[in-house]
This record gives structure tokens, C-alpha cells and sequence, in this order.
């Protein structure tokens, strides 16, 4: 299982790195298919995305894609959100937290299928609305074990005109503070594998770079492409997981 783990980690770090996610959209799936319960994969996909969007948020930064000045509001909802969505893993059926990914993963495909990577309007800068649409996006990511990047960016691409790029680096700064605050509330509950989550999480860092890498050397209308074709296929293996059970 520990090379499983590891190669699972690489693999999800490149794609984490090149779609700006939090690693969660692909590893919760694999990680059911491996034999881990739908908790315990979410622990274990946290860990990963809490060392991904760490070294992920500094190279993005790095490379100046981003002021951390405005956009630290989108985290600080982020934090409060991601608790309470935390929270609610211990409360929820695992059933409902299956549905619940689900149809994140077809509301950000529909967003991301109808929208342009160039921006069609001004972008929005509101701290105050950042903060509020952290905490939304907070919330999902605690009970689904998913960074948050999966929202975060069709929102900012079609409501906030955000370029795709920018949109998708911000969803891995983004993933720093919900994943931090939702792994220390599933820590507290008991509900990580935390064996499980170190290899993953050390493993991931390799492909992040990576996936960065091919990120900045990719057109955005075929950055847009490749990640529409992404989320159709993530769409896929989740919804025969749960009809097949």
C-alpha cells in the first residue's frame, strides 16, 4: 500500500499543480477504490493538499501571479468555513457526503464548459465579498475533503473575471487556509489516517512542481480544454463508484 500511496501522491501532485486544485477532486475517488472509507479518505487527502498548497502557494507567488494583500480575504473566510464543514463530516451520513462531491464536480464542470479564459468584464476587487465567498467555499472543503479549488475557480473565472490562470493559482492559495483549518478539525475528531496522509502528502510535492512547471508553458484556450476534459473524467469515476456502490 505505502508504494500505492506514494505514486497516488506524485500523480495527484502533478495534476494539483497543472488544474490548481487542492489534490482532493482526484485522491478521494482513487483513495475509495484502494479500500479506505469515504472519511477516511477525506483525512488523508487534507493531509496532501496542506503540504501541496503550501509549496504551491510560495512558487505562485514566486512567480508574482497573485497580491497576497487581497486575496488573503478569500482565506480568511476560508478558515471559518472550512471548520464548520469539518464539523459536519462527523455528523453527516457517508452516503450524502458521496452525492455532495458529486455534485460540486458537475456544477464546476458546467461553470468551467460555458465560460471564457479570457475575461469577458473588469475583475471584481471586494475584500469584504472575498471573505464571504471563502467562507462558502470554506464550508464545502471541510466536508468534502476537497481544497476548495474546485469551486474557487469557476467562481472567480464567471463571476469575479478572473483570467483562468490567475483564477486557478488564487484556488491554491486558497487551499492553504481551508485545508490547514478543516485537517486540524478532523485531527481533533480522530478521523485521519495520518500513516497514510504523510506518505501521500511527501510524495505530492515532487509532482507539484511539476505540474506548475507545464502550467506556465500551456496556452490558456487549451489550459481551458484539457481542464473541462479533467473534470469530466474525475464527473465519471465518482458517479460509477456510487451507483455501482
Amino acid at each position: 500500500m505505502t508504494i500505492e500511496l506514494a505514486i497516488l501522491g506524485i500523480t495527484v501532485g502533478a495534476l494539483s499543480g497543472f488544474f490548481g486544485i487542492g489534490g482532493g477532486t482526484v485522491s478521494v475517488p482513487i483513495l475509495l477504490y484502494m479500500g479506505f472509507g469515504i472519511k477516511e479518505a477525506i483525512g488523508i487527502s487534507l493531509m496532501q493538499m496542506v503540504a501541496g498548497s503550501l509549496i504551491a502557494g510560495w512558487i505562485h507567488h514566486k512567480n508574482r501571479m497573485y497580491a497576497i494583500s487581497d486575496i488573503k480575504y478569500f482565506g480568511y473566510g476560508g478558515i471559518l468555513g472550512a471548520v464548520v464543514g469539518g464539523l459536519l463530516v462527523k455528523l453527516l451520513h457517508s452516503t450524502i457526503l458521496e452525492w455532495l462531491f458529486l455534485s460540486i464536480v458537475a456544477f464546476t464542470l458546467a461553470r468551467l464548459a460555458f465560460s471564457s479564459p479570457v475575461p469577458s468584464r473588469e475583475e471584481v476587487v471586494n475584500r469584504p465579498l472575498y471573505t464571504l465567498i471563502g467562507s462558502g467555499v470554506g464550508l464545502f472543503s471541510g466536508m468534502l475533503g476537497v481544497g476548495g479549488s474546485i469551486l474557487m475557480t469557476p467562481i472567480l473565472v464567471s463571476f469575479m473575471g478572473f483570467p483562468l490562470k490567475k483564477a486557478s493559482a488564487v484556488g491554491h492559495f486558497f487551499v492553504i487556509f481551508s485545508s490547514i483549518s478543516a485537517l486540524a478539525t478532523l485531527l481533533w475528531l480522530g478521523l485521519v489516517n495520518i500513516e497514510a496522509g504523510m506518505i501521500m502528502a511527501l510524495s505530492s510535492l515532487i509532482g507539484i512542481m511539476l505540474g506548475i512547471w507545464l502550467l506556465h508553458r500551456v496556452k490558456a484556450t487549451h489550459y481551458k480544454q484539457v481542464l473541462v476534459l479533467f473534470y469530466i473524467i474525475i464527473f465519471a469515476i465518482t458517479a460509477y463508484k456510487l451507483i455501482a456502490g
